[in-house]
């Protein structure tokens, strides 16, 4: 019986299972295509695990899923993602594209597995240079801009690459490292941009700075027959800039009168005028030229040393000779002043005096000068005014005295010194500025002097009143016989104690009290008396008890 229970057990699981089976099949059966069977993803596996994509470029990666028992996986669910995006992004199939130099990571997942590529974006090769300008000129020691760009080979500009310049003939043009080329010497060179082993080239011709000017040297000058003189003439470009090298040409406008070699040499041969002409490249100046039988040998000026008072005026007179000392008329003078701001000279040679100091005039004949010294003295003083000229004052009290010098036409003469002293200076003195200062009481006379001219100013001196007494003590209490010393003490405005000062004393009843004329009180017999000290007109009183 229980042998028959154990079958009956193991053969019933056994249908059950038989028949678990058997309905699991059916139910595969009626579900047909649309059920699928997941499978776990054991390994991922991502292809190429590095590579390098120039930027613009595209790669797409390949995936190896497998299952735990390592066959592949068809079709398994992927997930894309970069590690930084503005160096490489990726697609939902797997596509690299290249936006920036830089190093990206890329990662593929799937059911918990993960893959990781690493894509290195290299910067794309530059295949050509494009230069500007491809020809150009510049003027020797001038400058001029070129600019390179690079491309890739699609044409596209590149950023940010490094350019080296070069020229082919640095005697010619040189170029630094901006593309800034500097002209040399005449002449024509190639500049060339490299980079990354491309180039590009600009035709430069490097030429002369035209002429701008000239000028000419001496631009007047005489000459005696026979003789000779070398001008000179400097080019200079627009700048100023002086140009060597350059080719200038002489001429005369009367070869009668003058000849000019092809330097500049200038030969003298009659009596007369010609104008001397320099020329280069169109530009040209001239000079005057003037030939006379003699030459001046000496310019007499006479005075040839004068003192002359500011703003007055002196004509110059002049003499021009020759070797043999014989007088040349009508020979051109010129007239000239060292220091202007002393004495000016005008073309007639009428020298005028401004200012205090002394000065040449030069005075010039054909390469000659005489010379006259003129020395300009102040206008002198004629008149010293004084102001106030009395004053009164008290002792310590200050008075200003105000000066005025004048001219002989009663013109105001400034900058003079003034010397000041006084007649008494027990009673007042008086500083260098003219300021009087009351000492004691009396009389100053004040004495002003300038360049010999004097005046004077009296200043009387006084004491300061009394404007009231004080005595002390202010009471007094006696017995008959008995003396009280008091005293009695002159002020003035502001309670200011007074010097030096008459004080008289009184009694009302001296029968009473006696005072003597230094304040001492004595007592006579008893009653009341009245003290007074009196100092020029103030009067104080105290009251005295005798007992």
């Amino acid at each position: 019986m229980t042998m028959h229970r154990a079958i009956r057990r193991h053969y019933g699981a056994l249908f059950r299972a038989i028949a678990t089976v058997a309905l699991l099949v059916v139910s595969l059966a009626q579900c047909g295509d649309n059920t699928a069977v997941t499978v776990d993803v054991a390994t991922l596996e991502v292809t190429p695990a590095t590579a390098i994509v120039q930027g613009g470029g595209t790669l797409t990666l390949g995936v190896r899923a497998r299952d735990a028992s390592g066959s592949p996986i068809a079709a398994p669910v992927l997930r894309w993602s970069t590690s930084d995006n503005t160096i490489a992004t990726v697609s939902a199939a797997g596509v690299i594209t290249a936006a920036a130099p830089g190093t990206a990571r890329i990662a593929v997942s799937s059911m918990g597995k993960s893959a990781i590529a690493t894509i290195i974006v290299a910067p794309r090769p530059v295949a050509s240079l494009l230069i500007t300008p491809s020809q150009t000129s510049v003027l020797v020691s001038r400058t001029t801009q070129l600019s390179a760009q690079t491309l890739d080979a699609t044409g596209t500009l590149l950023t940010g690459r490094t350019i080296t310049w070069s020229s082919s003939d640095v005697t010619v043009a040189r170029v630094d490292g901006a593309g800034i080329v500097t002209g040399v010497a005449p002449g024509a060179a190639t500049i060339i941009a490299t980079s990354e082993g491309r180039s590009a080239q600009s035709a430069v011709t490097v030429t002369l700075p035209p002429v701008q000017s000239i000028t000419i040297s001496p631009t007047r000058d005489t000459l005696a027959v026979t003789g000779g003189r070398q001008f000179t003439a400097v080019v200079r470009s627009a700048e100023g800039t002086v140009l060597t090298g350059r080719t200038i040409a002489w001429s005369s406008t009367n070869v009668a009168v003058a000849i000019v070699s092809a330097t500049g040499a200038v030969t003298a041969l009659t009596p007369g005028t010609a104008t001397i002409t320099a020329t280069s490249e169109g530009r040209s100046a001239s000079a005057t030229l003037v030939v006379l039988a003699r030459l001046a040998s000496a310019v007499i000026v006479t005075p040839g040393v004068a003192s002359l008072i500011a703003g007055t005026t002196l004509a110059l007179a002049t003499q021009i000779t020759d070797d043999a000392g014989n007088v040349l008329s009508g020979r051109p003078v010129t007239f000239s002043s060292e220091a202007p701001a002393v004495a000016s000279v005008s073309t007639a040679g009428v020298v005028t005096a401004l200012t205090p100091g002394t000065t040449r005039i030069v005075v010039s004949s054909e390469g000659k000068t005489g010379f006259s010294t003129i020395q300009v003295v102040p206008v002198p003083v004629a008149t010293l005014e004084l102001t106030p000229t009395t004053a009164a004052l008290l002792i310590g009290e200050t008075v200003p005295l105000a000066a005025t010098t004048r001219s002989l036409t009663g013109a105001v003469l400034t900058g003079r010194i003034i010397e000041w002293r006084t007649g008494a200076p027990n009673v007042a003195t008086v500083s260098s500025s003219g300021a009087v200062t009351a000492i004691a009481p009396g009389t100053a006379i004040i004495l002003a002097t300038v360049e010999g001219v004097s005046a004077t100013a009296s200043i009387s001196v006084r004491q300061p009143p009394v404007t009231s007494v004080v005595i002390t003590p202010p009471t007094g209490d006696i017995t008959v016989g008995q003396q009280l010393q008091l005293t009695a003490t002159p002020r003035g405005t502001g309670g200011t104690i007074l010097t030096n000062r008459v004080i008289t004393w009184s009694s009302s009843n001296e029968q009473v009290a006696f005072v003597s004329s230094t304040g001492l009180a004595v007592g006579v017999r008893a009653g009341t008396a009245i003290l007074t000290a009196t100092s020029e007109g103030v009067s104080a009183s105290i009251t005295i008890t005798v007992r």
